[in-house]
């Protein structure tokens, strides 16, 4: 398997898809593991159905992420006040919501690990190190730095992210239980 990805991965660099091929290989990563987990549980049909779920947990954080960032920049653009007096939030949204959902679904997929709790920790970690380096970058210009406007809008981020996974855990331990 080594020499196989070697291969591979030397292919690809030669061809200058090499983001290609770390992409895929990721994707067949989390796939593989997750398909090898269900095999190995002998719960086949509780993994479609977790399947189906999680990817549609998937398409609304990407649909909720997008329409955060359309906003902003059609805001931003158009220097609409209404929108951008959001702005904090809806970066704090779209880029919290980016790197934490990635994490957040990736955990999911390869271990048993509770998804409430790891949403939690995810995305408490994620905007923590958000704030620590936005702190570092404003540091070079403390005038135009809103530190009670930045420090809200990744709370309501976090506390946006991780009750959106609570909810959507919860509605599918109900539908577990209705089955």
């Amino acid at each position: 398997m080594r020499q196989t990805f070697r291969d591979c991965s030397y292919f690809e660099s030669g061809r200058g898809t090499l983001i290609g091929f770390w992409l895929r290989t990721l994707v067949d990563l989390v796939s593989t593991a997750a398909q090898e987990r269900a095999d190995n549980s002998g719960r086949e049909s509780v993994f479609m159905n977790n399947t189906r779920r999680n990817g549609m947990a998937m398409l609304v954080c990407v649909g909720i992420i997008l329409i955060a960032f359309l906003l902003l920049d059609y805001g931003k653009r158009h220097e609409v006040y209404s929108i951008l007096a959001f702005g904090y939030f809806l970066d704090a949204l779209v880029v919290g919501g980016v790197l934490g959902n990635f994490i957040v679904f990736l955990l999911i997929k390869t271990t048993k690990l509770n998804p409430v709790r790891v949403a939690f920790a995810t995305f408490g970690i994620v905007h923590a190190l958000l704030l620590l380096l936005i702190f570092i970058i404003a540091r070079s210009d403390p005038a135009s730095f809103n530190l009670n406007g930045t420090v809200l809008a990744h709370v309501a981020s976090f506390l946006f992210w991780t009750a959106l996974h609570w909810a959507w855990h919860r509605r599918g331990m109900r539908q577990q239980e209705q089955a």
